[in-house]
């Protein structure tokens, strides 16, 4: 079904998009030297970013020099976010983009599988019942089977269901038959059709205090676990392994884990799993062999290595080319085999860095689309006083080679430029796990080389082909966007390709009482001279007007905001899908995501329009509101027609009933608005004169205040996870079930991912329960939404998933969320 080749697997680590194409330092350069002796290698399996061990990681790849990869079965798309407002699909290029940073900087390499993260799960029975098992496990199986891991360390327990995030569990038990049938050429054949059988020496449980509590781990009998120091400092570096390590755990931001950096001693502890540990070994890899023995002839290879160690002069690292060369020649001369590949990769680059070699392919644009001419800038310069010829210049995409046979005298650069045009089937660049859309649980994608690989490689490079003391090497580069900042001088980017024409991401969703909408779109074009005709696919019964338009554009980058009347809606679902063609195949619409510690990301995902055909009452209401985290229910509101003013919070002494009915909070507000530590009296005068405030739900963590609600309440971690979960309307009766919507058990159908999250725990008497769910199993959860009457106003709390409803255009949760408002 899919085959990733080692090849493409050292491309992916040594040539990554966007980052510096400079020569590594001396020191750097020792480094991978020394790396050449190793040959083995280690892969990290978890469920989501930020679940791996980068102190491990960075121990793995910087200190034992061991070729280490980590496997997210998903891209975290299921999360939280705290640093914007991107949440879904576009949340999981952020963090996606945020494990790339991490491995850059402790040195390891990135897979991914094709689940994704539909948030919360309870245990792993749910979690293999959102995702298709098979599926998943072939995935696993093909990262293990191209990577060729020696050992497989899982970061959870497989034996903890119902204890942990069952995504987490998940994660384990495909670790775990992983390690079982990945040496099986008969298992799921079909699915892993075009892999070879990988045997995998053996499988680890990462335990730690994390599992059991500090306490009671320290004082555990450990004597059936191994263990491993991962404290070490590296003086070529100036770091603690540690120090790096938390580097690379920061880059989570959009998760808020940057964490202090520590020095000194720290063990890390694992437990073998499908073996017992063996008598007088200590550590992981006790009794392996990661050497050159491991390939026939190689003990030649390992002496001439032992040697450029030897006599490595690190203020001038080119007279280590020859013996270089001579290690190259003997591995040249070994046997096919896996690390033969990999390491003649590894060697290659040290010479071109011990050579000085700076090569760079760059045009002046940051997007190109079919069709569109570019033109290539080149520059090569050897800044050692080695022998070096260009011999010429290759970029495949447009089959293009010229020849030049130029000595490249010491530290003059050379310089090259060349028009092409690209081709009208380009490949595109956007993340292509998001192209077809993200339908529950797992992204459809094609059999492909890539389909595992955190991005598809781009296509676009140069390969410049140099002699240096007699040999031939390729130094490729990919071709970037290149340009001066005034504040940041020199920025380097990837050249992405887009379509000729795409629609600028908007809000998508449309509600109706009457059957009839008017909706715009807003088309960008990324090319000059370009016409395009676009058109909204209509279901049998539904009419537009026009039924469609055709734009000419004459610039890049220029917009046209077109229109269309859609009618003939209501006698179609209450939630409808409309897809947007632009001549006559799938349009995109077109989301920029850019943050300082990630790569820029456009992203492109199906054009489809949503329109809610379900009848939502409203009562005019003039609405307050506070600004949450990656929030939507203030855009759900305007829909639905309520006039909405953001306020900021320093402004809470002021507001009063005269100019407000509603205070709205977005969610977790308490988490991260530091000025409403003192809101209380502000709430309890508002709600006193007649007003209504509604809370939405806030985590346990980093609470800025406790005390905020007229009466106790205390916020729990209580969950319905299961978004099917029955509904008890335990007060049937109350206002805010009966007016102005009637809400009945199917306002509850097609919520998406979970039902609440972050119950209350505890609260005072006083508060009016008024919807009871739970998981399979488990007690029911009373206090998804409260309802205090206080003064001549209300207070409201609910933990109720609205940011996920309402933003999938759930038509029950408008109902009942404008009910909130408006009884």
């Amino acid at each position: 079904m899919f085959r990733i080749t080692c090849l493409m697997l050292i491309c992916i680590a040594c040539f990554r998009p966007g980052s510096s194409q400079e020569a590594r330092s001396s020191a750097e350069i020792y480094e991978a030297i020394e790396k050449l002796k190793v040959l083995g290698s280690v892969l990290y399996v978890a469920a989501h970013p930020d679940d791996e061990n980068t102190r491990l990681i960075t121990h793995l790849s910087r200190g034992m020099h061991l070729r280490t990869a980590y496997v997210s079965l998903t891209r975290g798309d299921g999360g939280q976010n705290l640093i914007g407002e991107e949440l879904d699909e576009f949340l999981g290029a952020i963090r996606t983009q945020e494990l790339q940073e991490a491995r850059r900087i402790d040195g390891g390499i990135q897979y991914f599988s094709l689940a994704n993260d539909f948030g919360y799960s309870k245990n792993d029975v749910e979690t293999f019942r959102i995702w298709p098992r098979d599926s998943v496990s072939a995935d696993l199986i093909g990262v293990v089977r191209s990577f060729k891991p020696d050992v497989i360390i899982n970061r959870f327990d497989h034996r903890t269901s119902g204890r942990t995030h069952g995504h987490h569990t998940a994660s384990a038990i495909l670790g775990r038959e992983a390690f079982l049938y990945c040496n099986s050429p008969l298992h799921m054949r079909e699915l892993l059709e075009g892999t070879e059988p990988h045997l995998v020496q053996r499988l680890f449980f990462n335990t730690s205090y994390f599992f059991y509590g500090r306490e009671r781990f320290d004082t555990m009998d450990k004597s059936h676990l191994y263990r491993l120091d991962v404290g070490d400092f590296y003086p070529l570096r100036g770091q603690s392994n540690n120090e790096i390590a938390a580097q690379s755990r920061s880059m989570h931001k959009s998760q808020g884990f940057g964490i202090n950096s520590s020095r000194g001693s720290s063990m890390e502890y694992f437990e073998r799993i499908e073996a017992g540990k063996e008598t007088g070994q200590a550590g992981p890899f006790d009794g392996l062999d990661f050497s050159w023995n491991r390939v026939n002839g190689g003990g030649t290879v390992s002496r001439v290595i032992d040697e450029v160690i030897a006599h490595f002069d690190i203020l001038k690292p080119w007279k280590s080319i020859p013996l270089l060369q001579k290690a190259e020649q003997y591995m040249e001369d070994l046997p096919d085999h896996n690390w033969k590949q990999i390491k003649l990769e590894e060697i290659r680059s040290i010479i071109l860095d011990c050579a000085g070699i700076y090569a760079e392919a760059h045009v002046g644009l940051p997007v190109v689309s079919p069709g569109d001419q570019m033109e290539v800038h080149t520059e090569c310069i050897a800044r050692n006083p080695v022998q070096v010829k260009l011999r010429k210049i290759s970029v495949p995409a447009f089959s293009f080679d010229t020849a030049f046979g130029l000595l490249l005298e010491p530290n003059i650069a050379h310089f090259w430029q060349r028009s092409f045009t690209l081709d009208h089937d380009a490949r595109l660049t956007a993340p292509f796990w998001l192209m077809n859309g993200r339908p529950l649980g797992y992204y459809p994608v094609e059999a492909s080389a890539h389909r595992l690989l955190p991005e598809r490689p781009r296509t676009l490079y140069a390969d410049l082909e140099l002699k240096i003391l007699g040999k031939i090497y390729m130094a490729r580069r990919e071709i970037v966007f290149k340009t001066d900042d005034p504040v940041l001088g020199e920025v380097k980017e990837p050249l992405d390709v887009l379509p000729s024409a795409m629609v600028v991401s908007e809000d998508p969703l449309y509600l109706t009482n009457d059957g009839q909408v008017e909706c715009s779109l807003r088309i960008r074009a990324n090319c000059g001279g370009c016409a395009v005709k676009v058109r909204i696919e209509m279901p049998q019964g539904v009419r537009s007007r026009p039924e469609s338009q055709e734009l000419q554009f004459e610039r890049a980058g220029e917009e046209h905001v077109i229109r269309f009347s859609l009618s003939g809606i209501a006698n179609n679902p209450e939630r409808l899908e409309l897809p947007v063609l632009i001549d006559e195949t799938q349009g995109y619409f077109l989301k920029s995501i850019k943050y300082p510690h990630i790569q820029q990301q456009r992203v492109l995902t199906p054009a489809r329009l949503w329109v809610i055909s379900s009848e939502v009452l409203t009562t005019k209401k003039r609405i307050a509101y506070i600004e949450g985290a990656g929030d939507y229910t203030d855009d759900a509101l305007r829909k639905m027609g309520y006039d909405v003013r953001a306020i900021q919070v320093d402004k809470l002494d002021a507001i009063s009933k005269k100019d407000f009915d509603v205070l709205l909070l977005g969610i977790r507000a308490f988490n991260t608005r530091d000025a409403l530590k003192n809101c209380k009296p502000h709430f309890e005068r508002f709600v006193s004169q007649g007003g209504k405030i509604i809370v939405q739900y806030n985590t346990t963590a980093d609470l800025v205040t406790r005390d905020f609600a007229p009466a106790a309440l205390t916020i729990g971690r209580g969950r319905v996870a299961d978004e099917r979960a029955a509904v008890r309307f335990i007060a049937p009766d109350h206002p805010a079930l009966q007016s102005p919507n009637v809400i009945g058990a199917h306002d509850f159908d097609n919520w998406v991912q979970e039902r609440g999250l972050y119950f209350p725990s505890e609260y005072d008497s006083s508060y009016a329960e008024i919807l009871g769910m739970n998981d399979p199993g488990e007690k029911e959860l009373r206090s998804g939404l409260l309802v205090l009457q206080h003064g001549k106003g209300a207070f409201v709390y609910t933990s109720l998933a609205w940011f996920r409803q309402l933003r999938a255009g759930v038509p029950g949760a408008y109902r009942l969320f404008s009910n909130l408002v408006s009884f």
